[in-house]
């Protein structure tokens, strides 16, 4: 029961994280003049080399909480 409630946590930051990374890469391509200048933020305040890196990041963060998210939602049915 300790690992499932912990997993959950877990899934719920990774979500939340993941949630934030791909609207920060889908956010600075639109604050930015042009491509050069959105790499170079995305650069400087995402650590990655483009935006489109950035929002690849966030989608698999989303996709590994919800894979998480379900495990412990199945190890809470087997048992309680």
């Amino acid at each position: 029961m300790f690992f499932t409630r912990v997993g959950t946590i877990i899934a719920y930051i990774g979500l939340g994280l993941g949630i934030i990374r791909t609207a920060m890469g889908f956010y600075i391509p639109q604050m930015t003049d042009s491509m050069s200048s959105s790499t170079a933020a995305a650069q400087r305040y995402l650590g990655s080399r483009s935006p489109g890196e950035v929002i690849d990041q966030g989608v698999v963060w989303i996709l590994v909480a919800v894979a998480l998210g379900t495990l412990c939602e199945i190890s809470r049915s087997r048992t309680g």
